[in-house]
C-alpha cells in the first residue's frame, strides 16, 4: 500500500518536473519564466492540482490495491478482504500526508526553481513572453483554469484503458514463468 503511495507520488512529482537537475539560469530567461508563472498564476494551479489529486488519490489506491490483491494467486480470500480492509482504514491518513507533503509552500518555491531552468531550456526569453501573453488572455486564463481538472480526467483514462492491459501483460508473465 504505502508503495502505491509513494509511486503515485513519485509520477505526480515527475509528471510536474520535480526531478529537474539543472542550474537556475539568470537573466531575461529567468525573468521571462517567472512571468509566465505568474501569467499561468503557478502557485494557484499548483494547489488545484494538489486538490484533484487528493480526490483522486482515493480511488486510485483502492484501485491498484484490488488489482495487486486479486492478481496475488498466493493469498487467501480471506487474506485479501482483511488487507483492503486495512487499507481502506490506513486511506484517510494516507491521504491527509501526501497533501501535506504536496502543500509544503518549501516544495512549490523549490518547483518554481525547477521550472526556471525547464522552461528556458525548452523557450527563449521571447517565447515566454508570448506564452505569458497568451495566458492572459480569456481562453488562456481559462485553459489554465481548467488544467487541473482535464489532468485529473486524463489520468483517470489512462488508467482505466492501461490498468486492465498490464494486469493481462502480467498474468501473462506468470503464466510464462511458470
Amino acid at each position: 500500500m504505502r508503495k502505491i503511495a509513494l509511486a503515485l507520488l513519485a509520477s505526480f512529482a515527475f509528471a510536474h518536473g520535480a526531478f529537474a537537475a539543472d542550474a537556475v539560469p539568470a537573466g531575461a530567461n529567468a525573468a521571462a519564466v517567472r512571468e509566465l508563472l505568474d501569467a499561468m498564476n503557478y502557485r494557484t494551479m499548483w494547489q488545484a492540482s494538489i486538490d484533484q489529486m487528493a480526490k483522486a488519490l482515493p480511488g486510485m489506491i483502492r484501485e491498484q490495491t484490488a488489482a495487486a490483491l486479486n492478481a496475488d494467486s498466493a493469498i487467501t480470500d480471506a487474506q485479501r478482504k482483511e488487507r483492503l480492509q486495512q487499507m481502506e482504514a490506513e486511506l484517510p491518513k494516507m491521504a491527509d500526508v501526501l497533501r501535506g507533503v504536496l502543500g509544503d509552500p518549501g516544495l512549490v518555491a523549490e518547483m518554481e526553481t525547477e521550472m526556471i531552468a525547464l522552461y528556458s531550456r525548452h523557450f527563449t526569453a521571447d517565447e515566454l513572453k508570448q506564452i505569458a501573453a497568451y495566458y492572459r488572455t480569456p481562453v488562456g486564463a481559462k485553459s489554465m483554469q481548467v488544467m487541473p481538472q482535464l489532468m485529473a480526467e486524463s489520468m483517470a483514462i489512462s488508467q482505466r484503458l492501461t490498468t486492465p492491459r498490464i494486469r493481462k501483460a502480467m498474468e501473462q508473465f506468470r503464466k510464462d514463468k511458470e
